[in-house]
């Protein structure tokens, strides 16, 4: 996993020059229907990250 965060960070370093945006979505519970990790609540944070495109990473759920 840390292999593919760092990846996907030098991606973002690289590329946001470009103007291509590169996220990474940490996510730390299971993907299931009708929970926490409901495939649309993921679904929603990820499109909200990407339309905002103000940071590279964010963590889901985010218990804060």
């Amino acid at each position: 996993m840390s292999g593919i965060r760092n990846y996907a960070k030098n991606l973002h370093n690289i590329l946001k020059e470009q103007g291509i945006y590169v996220g990474h979505l940490s996510i730390g519970t299971l993907i299931e229907r009708d929970t926490e990790g409901d495939p649309d609540l993921i679904a929603d944070v990820w499109y909200n990250q990407y339309s905002s495109q103000r940071y590279f990473e964010a963590v889901f759920p985010n218990n804060n």
